[in-house]
C-alpha cells in the first residue's frame, strides 16, 4: 500500500475552508469569553490565506519539467511545517477560551470548539503532509531540492513509516 500525500493536501484545505465559517463565527461571539473575538476572527482570516496556499501548491504539485521554486519539496514541506505550527498555536488559543463559553453552557461553546477541533486537525494534516514530503523526497537521494512532482512516481510505502 502506497501513502500519497495528496490527499493530506485536500483535508488541510477542507478543513481550512471550514474554519473560515466556524472561525468567523467565533471571532462574533459576545459571550464570556475574553478573548475568543479576536481569536476567532485571527482564525478566520489564517483559514483564507491557508487555503489560497494550499490551493498554490496543488497547482504546482504535478508539474514534473518545471523549474519553479513552488515545485520543489522544499517549498511544499517548509509550507506544511509552518501550517501545521500555526495551526498548533491558533487551535491552543481557541481551547483556552472555550472553559469561559462551556461553562456558561451556551450555543457559542459549540463554535468555539468546533473552531478549536479544525484547528488541530489542521495542524495534523499538515503534519502528516509534511511528514510525507520528508520521507519521500528523502528516499530519492535527491533531498527536499527535488521536483515534488517526482517523488510521487514513488511514494513511501506504508510498512516503511513505522
Amino acid at each position: 500500500m502506497i501513502v500519497n500525500r495528496t490527499p493530506f493536501y485536500g483535508m488541510a484545505i477542507f478543513t481550512a475552508v471550514l474554519q473560515s465559517v466556524f472561525g468567523t463565527v467565533a471571532g462574533f461571539v459576545n459571550g464570556r469569553s475574553p478573548y475568543l473575538y479576536v481569536f476567532g476572527k485571527l482564525a478566520g482570516g489564517l483559514s483564507v490565506a491557508t487555503w489560497v496556499w494550499i490551493g498554490i501548491l496543488f497547482k504546482f504539485n504535478h508539474r514534473q519539467e518545471s523549474s519553479s521554486p513552488l515545485c520543489r519539496s522544499y517549498a511544499h514541506f517548509v509550507s506544511f511545517v509552518f501550517l501545521a505550527t500555526v495551526w498548533l498555536a491558533v487551535g491552543i488559543m481557541l481551547a483556552s477560551q472555550m472553559p469561559w463559553e462551556c461553562g456558561a453552557k451556551t450555543l457559542w461553546c459549540a463554535a468555539a470548539s468546533f473552531s478549536s477541533a479544525l484547528a488541530f486537525c489542521t495542524s495534523l494534516f499538515s503534519t502528516g503532509a509534511a511528514v510525507i514530503i520528508y520521507r519521500s523526497a528523502a528516499r530519492t537521494g535527491a533531498g527536499l531540492s527535488v521536483n515534488v512532482a517526482q517523488i510521487g512516481k514513488r511514494e513511501l510505502p506504508v510498512d516503511d513509516m513505522m
